[in-house]
């Protein structure tokens, strides 16, 4: 029997404030598994599977087989976009490195600005990369490709996912004592959530033009 009014949504919330605690508990856990290095990045993809599951209202699939199949299916692939994501994240300190030993060249702000831009691209592709990963089926390098195109063109999504992400930090700086519970996958649910809506407009817009191309042909 299901509750209603008041009780009713106070038992929602309820509900969902011990499943987050419960996965970014699991992300923890798994994370330590994988000794942090090569745990981060399966526990990561794992979480947003979960997550996206939870924004298409499969919300009673069983979070723990779920989180566990995707860790393992993942954990080989998903490595090797650890390894080129933190080569691309080294390139860029080594040219700040740089340029900090040439802050009184002429041409310095030219390359500061331009090194500003592309670390805000990285962090573009930082934000999408996962919602991406676990949306789509793609090559490597598409991955990244539209990462960083979807989040460049949907630029009020990215900087509203900024902005959130920013009080939640500063929330958690405020009240430390939510981070082992919250501080991922409360993150988590702000970026796929954010994500999906921008995935949502972009397969919608895709489907019309797709139907206007097949009508012009008709």
């Amino acid at each position: 029997m299901e509750v209603g009014g008041i009780w009713g949504n106070f038992y929602w919330l309820c509900l969902w404030i011990m499943r987050m605690a419960y996965l970014n508990i699991l992300w923890g856990l798994f994370t330590l598994l994988g000794l942090i290095v090569i745990g981060f990045t399966p526990a990561t993809v794992a979480m947003f599977r979960v997550i996206r599951k939870w924004l298409k209202k499969e919300t009673e699939i069983p979070i723990f087989e779920t989180f566990w199949s995707t860790y393992k299916e993942e954990f080989l692939k998903s490595n090797i976009f650890t390894i080129i994501i933190v080569t691309i994240g080294l390139i860029l300190l080594v040219d700040l490195s740089f340029l900090g030993s040439i802050t009184e060249h002429p041409i310095y702000p030219l390359l500061l600005s331009g090194l500003f831009l592309c670390g805000f691209i990285y962090l573009v592709l930082i934000l999408y990369i996962f919602p991406l990963y676990v949306n789509y089926n793609l090559s490597r390098w598409l991955y990244i490709k539209y990462a960083i195109l979807i989040g460049l063109t949907n630029l009020h999504y990215t900087i509203t996912m900024m902005i959130v992400i920013s009080g939640l930090y500063y929330l958690f700086m405020r009240i430390p004592g939510l981070i082992p519970f919250f501080s991922i996958s409360t993150t988590g649910l702000v970026i796929m959530g954010i994500s999906y809506l921008s995935f949502k407009n972009l397969d919608k817009k895709r489907n019309m033009e797709n139907q206007q191309a097949k009508n012009s042909t008709t």
